[in-house]
């Protein structure tokens, strides 16, 4: 699982830097306002980020039980498991 959410992180990642490219030398087109909205999004992805950072270390330190885990809440059916 942790696998995917680093994918993802490492996207979203380049995603910000290409954005940042973007700000610094936006479409000539583009109206002002919205470079600043585009700031904007940009905040609120790189504090996505950091919080999914935070998730995936917090995940890979095995901060929560999970469904398949001994001694969990519950137990996930077998029809239900991820197959290796």
């Amino acid at each position: 699982m942790l696998v995917g959410v680093d994918t993802t992180l490492a996207g979203a990642q380049a995603e910000l830097v290409v954005q940042a490219k973007w700000r610094e030398h936006p479409n000539r087109d583009a109206p002002e306002h919205v470079r600043d909205q585009a700031e904007v999004w940009a905040g609120h992805a790189r504090t996505e980020l950091e919080w999914a950072k935070s998730l995936s270390k917090r995940l890979s330190e095995g901060a929560y039980t999970m469904a398949d885990d001994p001694g969990s809440w519950r137990t996930v059916p077998d029809h239900l498991k991820m197959r290796t």
